[in-house]
């Protein structure tokens, strides 16, 4: 007879499959699930088992009510499936089989208002549910992960010994995990988390395109390598410095890539938050209005054709480019936290920054030299762009940011992250702005109303068009 566990996974995708070696490999005992499709998916967890030896001594099972059976009370059920319909059939069959106190987890990349739905649903049934944001990729899942925690603090409690073993360690060699409030907080952070990434991955794909007018990919890579070794180093840095020395039959393997990129959802979320918050993160948007743009394939080989005449080549030194992609990427920062900041005060969650920037500090993919100035920051300071060291960079960056969005448009070559952030920055420094025009506007064809500058009242006046 089997021995019964503390642990049972769901799903054996790639990133299960990482997670539960890496519980494995950390002497954690654990039964694994993965559904039966005949034909598609059969023994799918059975054969995880006989391919990693980690895995050998796991108990496998494609029948839920006998994986359920397998586990130890109270239970301990992390899945790792696709967000949406995968997650919520799984959790609709799972619930009729669970007892009270049994803990399950949501590891996947859930929204964070579906997941603080499933928290009180569960609550009702005293089964305790947790929504866990996971990052790291295969890599990070396997080697150890960041992890964002959020839901049931008592379950947090239950299981945290257990996630601080998988999870990845920082410079300190604290773990890469915390508990940063009930419902769906954990997995607010993981999708501001992967808002910045997008951000951060076409801000370098902006470098690379300032850069290739009139260098080789062989002299950018090596350009890229020197900027790690400098404050602008991190692991995005790093892995496109890398991509580019692959080749295939002596062209640049990237060049082999279709130029359309896609989207899992999480950018689209973390663009929508700052609506939900009204707050103006345009370097998400942008790098998600990128991708999207980039799907219209067809469209844009059309326009090439008819527009697209002799144009200026970019000319601009690396520590230029460099000075506008390092401001930029402050700005992406900085607005990631100051929407951390806004939802912990609407959803009243005790979010803390220092503790944020400490769990992105390793195992993610957003991990760098600027996380860790992010960590010291956070511990007496709480915004970015008030720091000394922005002040300081701004001096050095500032003309040659604008001379780089000069020759970005003379050349014609679009840099959406790269403007929007000198977009940002100008209008949140504008001590006067436009918003007057718009409130004359709206009071003219609305009578929305507005205040006066000369009066401390809080009633709204009208204009003498009215």
């Amino acid at each position: 007879m089997n021995v019964k566990t503390e642990w049972g996974i769901v799903g054996m995708g790639v990133m299960g499959t990482a997670l539960s070696r890496n519980f494995a490999r950390n002497g954690i005992k654990i039964t694994l699930f993965n559904r039966r499709i005949k034909k598609l998916e059969e023994e799918v967890a059975l054969k995880k088992t006989q391919l990693y030896s980690e895995l050998a001594n796991a108990q496998a099972f494609e029948e839920l009510d006998q994986f359920v059976f397998a586990l130890k009370a109270p239970r301990k059920i992390l899945l790792m499936l696709p967000a949406g319909d995968p997650t919520e059939d799984l959790l609709e069959q799972l619930g009729p089989l669970l007892s009270k106190g049994d803990i399950v987890i949501d590891a996947g990349n859930s929204h964070y208002q579906q997941t603080e739905k499933r928290s009180k649903s569960f609550m009702k049934k005293e089964i305790l549910f947790l929504g866990i944001g996971v990052s790291g990729g295969e890599e990070g899942a396997l080697k150890g992960p960041s992890l964002m925690v959020g839901g049931n603090k008592e379950a947090y409690e239950i299981v945290k010994n257990n996630l601080f073993q998988i999870a990845g360690k920082n410079n300190k060699g604290n773990p890469c995990c915390a508990y940063f409030g009930t419902g769906g907080a954990g997995h607010f952070v993981k999708m501001i988390h992967n808002g910045i990434e997008y951000a951060e991955m076409q801000l370098l794909a902006e470098v690379i395109s300032l850069l290739h007018h009139n260098n080789s990919y062989e002299v950018i890579q090596t350009t890229l390598n020197q900027w790690n070794k400098t404050k602008s180093k991190s692991y995005l840095l790093e892995i496109t410095a890398d991509l580019l020395r692959y080749y295939e039959d002596e062209l640049p393997f990237v060049e082999m890539i279709q130029d359309t990129a896609s989207n899992k959802g999480t950018g689209s979320w973390a663009t929508e938050a700052g609506t939900t918050l009204g707050y103006s993160n345009n370097l998400m948007a942008s790098a998600l209005y990128a991708r999207y743009i980039s799907s219209f394939k067809k469209e844009r080989v059309a326009l090439a054709k008819r527009f697209n005449k002799k144009i200026p080549l970019l000319k601009a030194s690396f520590i230029q480019i460099k000075r506008s992609y390092d401001l930029s990427r402050w700005i992406n920062h900085h607005q990631g936290f100051e929407m951390l900041t806004l939802a912990a005060k609407k959803y009243g969650w005790k979010l803390n920054l220092y503790q944020v920037a400490s769990v992105w500090a390793e195992g993610c993919i957003i991990k760098s030299d600027l996380m860790e100035f992010c960590i010291s920051l956070f511990e007496s300071e709480k915004s970015l762009l008030l720091s000394n060291e922005f002040k300081k960079l701004l001096e050095q960056g500032k003309d040659p940011w604008k001379k780089t969005l000069k020759q970005a448009i003379k050349s014609e070559i679009p840099i959406l992250c790269m403007q929007s952030a000198w977009s940002y920055f100008t209008a949140l420094k504008t001590n006067k702005s436009t918003a007057n025009i718009i409130q004359a506007q709206r009071d003219y064809f609305g009578a929305h109303g507005f205040l006066r500058i000369d009066s401390e009242s809080d009633k709204l006046q009208h204009g003498p068009w009215h």
